[in-house]
């Protein structure tokens, strides 16, 4: 469901946006017992995203999602907690026959382009058996080319119109009604399905007048060809001192990484590197600039000398969120 085999913990740029997720449901931890809450998402073979929650939230009741018997299997095997509760049945079933009468948060990880309507189908069902205080965060395939390519097209196509056609035809009803050729670029993709999941889930709380939901994280990020769009949000009672409490309490609205008005995605791009390289930035941080320390290094990190330094502010604004990869004997 979210990738089968795909080793998640060896990815640097979806590590930092589940360290984001991490830190800010440490944020919202100040304004809701977020230890109480249960967490229900696509786990994969390995549970890697499980592990890191336990750990630093301290929830205790875990359930993962899977449709694919061999991944299940494996997650049987690799369980690293016994909180933890497998269960092999499609995402849709699930949200159908799960009560939802406890707190949860919701952790939608998506990863086929061509299921972009069914995937926000369950979005907009999901919001209508939520309760107020409930987390949710969905992951989308963003890549533009998913929709259409140069490869694909006739020599008649326009390449942007065909994403658009294609696009209509898979998430139509989602989309927002300006909606145009321009918005299917490779740029500007993610900022439309930040559209289409804010559509998804105002439809999924029509019924529920006196809540809403308000966006927090918005990422796009990419560690092989395929981009990726997560947003994450929490369902909040429509009140003026409740929404200052909440803001007061959880600090977002000063955090530079938050996204609370459903803007464009903050993109999360960072360089690999060596350690050594890494020691040497990180000892020039916090109070060095990106042209201080680019230059200090000596080299560049790319061919091109811009995108070099664009991958040194891109480590800057993330560093505290960037994973360590070693080897270990166990």
């Amino acid at each position: 469901m979210s990738g089968g085999n795909i080793p998640y913990h060896l990815r640097q740029n979806k590590a930092i946006d589940r360290n984001l997720f991490i830190e800010l449901l440490a944020k919202l931890n100040r304004y809701r017992n977020i230890s109480d809450y249960i967490y229900i998402g696509f786990g994969g073979p390995f549970l890697e995203d499980f592990k890191a929650i336990h750990a630093y939230s301290g929830i205790n009741q875990m359930i993962s999602i899977e449709m694919n018997a061999g991944v299940y299997k494996r997650q049987r095997f690799n369980l690293p907690l016994n909180c933890i509760d497998c269960r092999l049945t499609a995402s849709e079933q699930f949200l159908k026959d799960y009560s939802f009468d406890r707190n949860t948060i919701v952790w939608l990880d998506y990863t086929e382009p061509r299921k972009l309507g069914a995937q926000l189908n369950e979005i907009e069902f999901l919001f209508t058996r939520l309760q107020a205080y409930d987390i949710v965060k969905v992951t989308l395939n963003a890549n533009a080319n998913a929709l259409a390519d140069r490869q694909g097209l006739k020599e008649d196509e326009d390449l942007n119109e065909k994403r658009l056609k294609v696009l209509k035809q898979r998430a139509g009803r989602y989309l927002p009604p300006e909606v145009s050729e321009d918005m299917v670029t490779n740029d500007e993709y993610p900022s439309l399905l930040c559209k289409a999941v804010e559509n998804a889930a105002k439809r999924g709380m029509t019924g529920k007048s006196r809540f809403f939901f308000q966006p927090l994280t918005a990422f796009i990020y990419a560690d092989s060809m395929h981009k990726m769009l997560t947003l994450t949000g929490m369902i909040l009672p429509d009140e003026n001192e409740e929404i200052e409490r909440f803001f007061r309490d959880t600090g977002i609205k000063s955090w530079p990484l938050s996204t609370t008005d459903w803007s464009a995605p903050k993109p999360i791009f960072v360089p690999e590197l060596s350690i050594r390289e890494r020691m040497r930035i990180d000892s020039m941080l916090p109070k060095s600039d990106d042209a201080t320390i680019h230059a200090a290094l000596g080299f560049l990190l790319d061919d091109n000398e811009e995108k070099s330094l664009q991958g040194i502010k891109n480590y800057i604004q993330y560093y505290r969120q960037y994973p360590y990869f070693s080897r270990i004997v166990v």
